[in-house]
Formats: C-alpha cells, structure tokens, sequence
C-alpha cells in the first residue's frame, strides 16, 4: 500500500512539475504564440475588424501611404437585438449605429466616402467576418490587409486564411502587433493576452470563439 502511494505521488508530482514547466513556456513565449508583426507591401483592400476603433486609425495610415486603395468596414452590429436592446427600442431610445459611427470617424479624418465599403451583416465572430467577406468577394484572389489589435494578430489571420485560400493576406495593427514592453505587469493586458491564447487553441481544436 505504501509503495502504491509513493507510485501515485510521483506520477502527481512528475505530471505538476511538466505543468508548471509548460506554463512557464508558454508566459515566456506567449507574445510570438499569439501575435505576428510583418513588414507591409501593396495590397488592395485594407479590412477592418471589428473591435477597438483605434483601427480605424491604422487603415487611414495605410491609406495614406498608398498601401491598400480603399478601407472594408465590418459590419458587426448584432444580427437580433436582445431583450435589453428591445426595451430600449420601447423607451423610444435609438442607440446609434456602431457601423455608421465608423465611417464618420472615417470620414472626419479625411477618407472620401468612396473609398469606404462596409461587409458582413451582423458579423459576431471573426470566423462570421471572415465568411461574409469571402462571400462578398467571391471565387477571386485579392491582397488584403487585416487590420486589428496586436494579440488578435496571429489568429486573424488564420482565420481568414482558412476561410478564403485563394487571397493574400498581411495583417497590420495600431502602433504595430508587438507587445507592450513588460506587458505582464499590467494585470488587464495580461488577461487579455491570456485569454487570445485559450481562443487560439479553441481555434484549432475547431471550435467557434470570437
């Protein structure tokens, strides 16, 4: 009996102590696992993921530089409204419209209305982006910049690569997709981090994350 228990704890121990060396792995690794920052080349479309408007930013620079000849807005106002959304809409309160938002933000810093396309209806998910603008684009190839935020980077592009082969893609992100320095003092960039890096093997077990 007390050989089993020296047997089991060791199997215990042995099976923490590759835990722990794998967490310390993947903390030390984490911004290559989930971010890629790449030097940009001329491509067609920039496309804006939904998320934080400090994207929209970063596709007015490229715009500027002559990278990308117009910006794709995604669309990602909720297909169905929920119950708050609908008592709201009772009070007589109209929320304003994410998307339109954007292209006035757009527009205010100077991007011609014309050089200005929304996609998707309702997108939730960057999977649901992705597929609405395969959708929108067809069977042709296009060159395309993703632009989103720097621990969204990697599986961005992922995604969209999986779900329209036939494209290039090059991501971009605000102030470059790279880390802040010591990113892991900031208890809130730490958990978002964290967070992109469970989404990212949801990903690749197949799974529908956003």
């Amino acid at each position: 009996m007390g050989r089993a228990i020296i047997v089991v704890w060791r199997i215990f121990a042995s099976l923490s102590g590759l835990c722990v060396i794998g967490a310390l792995f993947v903390l030390i690794n984490l911004e290559t696992l989930i971010m890629i920052d790449m030097p940009l080349t001329k491509a067609d479309h920039a496309i804006v993921l939904d998320g934080n408007n400090q994207r929209l930013l970063r596709a007015k620079e490229l715009l500027d530089q002559g990278l990308v000849n117009d910006i794709y807005i995604s669309n990602g106002e909720p297909a169905h409204p929920d119950q708050i959304d609908q008592i709201v809409a009772e009070l007589g309160f109209t929320p304003p419209d994410r998307t339109d938002i954007k292209i006035k933000i757009l527009e205010k810093l100077g991007v011609p209305r014309d050089k200005l396309i929304v996609f998707g209806a309702g997108s939730l998910t960057t999977r649901d982006e992705s597929k609405s603008l395969a959708l929108q684009f067809g069977p042709q190839s296009s060159r395309l910049i993703l632009v989103t935020t720097n621990y969204h980077s990697r599986r961005a592009l992922e995604i969209f690569k999986r779900a329209w082969p036939e494209a290039e893609f090059q991501v971009a992100c605000p102030g470059n997709c790279v880390a802040p320095v010591q990113w892991w003092k900031d208890p809130a960039v730490a958990a978002q981090f964290i967070l992109e890096f469970v989404k990212h093997i949801y990903f690749r077990l197949g799974t529908s994350v956003a």
